[in-house]
């Protein structure tokens, strides 16, 4: 397994763990409703207390550019240890509703710096071939995470308490793993300045715009859907069978559903997998009063489905985000995306049992189809913004690198990110100039930042100088030329790296062409 494998994979598992204490409280609310003697409005508080904590930590991360200037596996570590303690703290000494809430409350603020980070630790290692399929095994990480706790809620004789303090060990782990374990990939950005005004600049954008809007009607449907789905199904409190239905529906179905839409997207696009997914998982929004209550196998399949369809465009948004930002600020556009995301589960979790109230669980989720009714012209919109499907990847095995000549040998040197474009393998001439490779393992390295672009056109001319040259045996230098006009003048002239002896024109004439003296005559070379 590669190095960059190996990465993807401890993030991942990093999110996995990480998040398993944000549906923990909802996972045993029936038992907390029964213990503390809770009314319904103040069960749902319960749950909608972590979104508003989420929500509240990410626009503070995003104002003060958290996530672009803080090293992401520490922040990250942080996020998921304080998240943990806050849910073990509740799992040993708290015995009523108010000190929960603010527990979990504080839960929700610590997971803003763990779920966005992730993204950026995840995007680090990835390029744009392949960015949408690794963000969909982040993303499905995160929903099996989430429905960790109904796993272990399906547990029997296990107390709430036990669910929590389980849920709360999973935290701990994502933490140790990410403080010694989890390193940045080369495609991280350098830390920008700080700038608070570009969460604003970013909304007033029409492409990002357009994103957040379409993620805002699949946000709608998602969180409401996996809270209530196991209470739809029960017609009131869920028991076991139900708590492992959630769990494969939408731990299971979903991560499968995250995977497999992240691959479609790099191979046909963004805007036709995120609209195909909010078309499906509205009609299962639409016709759920006609499926629950029919034959189990039946309402199983039908679970799995909408599980899959509700969240295979969570990453495919999420890479449009990252594609369609200003690539220094992208932890704060993802920052932002999902803090206006969650805000929004809010109004959506605390709207369903309402519905329920009045129709009944088995049509309450009806409600949960205006996301993507309403995110979906938005995702259409983005059609101008967007490439209809990734350009591939350019390799070796294709043919020889462009504008090389024919027979020369080319090595292949490591994927380059330097922006939010990582580059193709580079193939240089073996024994030819470096000037061109050397440039862009200073700008990856964050030495040479070039917000102007103009030493990306430099790199480019020096590229085309370097094209054609006919390679040397070796280095040799060059034998002092006794001048006629001054015989005492005659100094040893510092060898070529291609081997070809300085030109022997005036100083004035062999200036740069960016000087202030006329441009050099160029020597012919073999092969131009």
């Amino acid at each position: 397994m590669t190095a960059g494998r190996r990465a993807r994979a401890l993030v991942a598992l990093v999110q996995v763990l990480g998040l398993a204490v944000w549906f923990s409280a909802s996972a045993v609310l029936p038992e907390l409703r029964a213990e503390w003697n809770l009314s319904a409005t103040a069960g749902v508080w319960l749950t909608t207390s972590v979104q508003l904590g989420f929500a509240a930590g990410a626009v503070v991360s995003a104002v003060l550019t958290l996530a672009d200037r803080v090293p992401p596996q520490r922040l990250l570590a942080a996020g998921a240890a304080a998240a943990a303690a806050c849910t073990l703290l509740l799992a040993a000494v708290v015995d009523g509703p108010v000190a929960a809430l603010v527990l979990r409350t504080l839960t929700g603020v610590c997971l803003a710096l763990v779920y966005p980070v992730g993204m950026k630790i995840m995007t680090s290692w990835s390029d744009r071939s392949r960015r949408a399929r690794d963000l969909g095994v982040l993303v499905g990480a995160l929903t099996v995470g989430s429905a960790l706790p109904h796993l272990i809620g399906g547990l029997p004789g296990l107390p709430w308490r036990g669910v929590l303090a389980g849920a709360a060990l999973c935290g701990l782990a994502a933490a140790a793993l990410a403080h010694w374990c989890l390193r940045p990939g080369p495609a991280l950005a350098p830390a920008p300045p700080p700038d608070t005004g570009y969460a604003l600049r970013l909304l007033r954008e029409p492409g990002p715009r357009l994103v957040v809007l379409g993620y805002l009607g699949h946000m709608w449907e998602l969180y409401a859907l996996w809270t209530w789905l196991g209470a739809a199904l029960a017609g009131g409190d869920p028991g076991p069978s139900e708590h492992l239905l959630v769990f494969v529906a939408a731990g299971l179905g979903g991560a499968a559903g995250c995977v497999l839409g992240g691959r479609a997207a790099d191979r046909y696009g963004r805007v036709p997998v995120i609209a195909t997914a909010l078309l499906v998982s509205g009609v299962c929004c639409l016709v759920s009063p006609l499926v629950i209550g029919a034959a189990p196998l039946l309402v199983s399949a039908f679970c799995v489905l909408w599980g899959t369809a509700a969240v295979a465009d969570s990453a495919v948004l999420t890479t449009a985000t990252i594609e369609i930002a200003d690539p220094r600020y992208t932890g704060t556009a993802l920052t932002v995306q999902t803090a206006l995301g969650f805000l929004l589960t809010v109004a959506g979790i605390a709207t369903v049992p309402v519905v329920a109230a009045a129709v009944g669980w088995q049509a309450a989720l009806v409600v949960l189809a205006v996301g993507p009714a309403l995110g979906l012209p938005a995702v259409l919109g983005l059609r101008r913004h967007l490439p209809a499907a990734p350009a591939p990847s350019v390799t070796p095995s294709a043919g020889p690198a462009a504008g090389l000549p024919m027979g020369l040998p080319t090595v292949e040197l490591p994927r380059i990110a330097t922006d939010d474009h990582p580059t193709a393998p580079l193939p240089r001439v073996v024994a030819g100039p470096p000037t061109v490779e050397l440039y862009r393992l200073r700008r990856a390295a964050g030495v040479e930042p070039d917000p102007s672009g103009v030493a990306g056109r430099v790199a480019r001319v020096l590229s085309d100088r370097s094209r054609g040259a006919a390679p040397p045996a070796a280095v040799q230098p060059v034998a002092p030329q006794p001048n006629a006009a001054q015989p005492n003048a005659a100094q040893p002239v510092a060898p070529r790296l291609d081997g070809v002896p300085p030109d022997t024109a005036p100083s004035a004439a062999r200036r740069s062409r960016w000087g202030t003296s006329a441009a050099p005559r160029r020597r012919d070379r073999p092969g131009e």
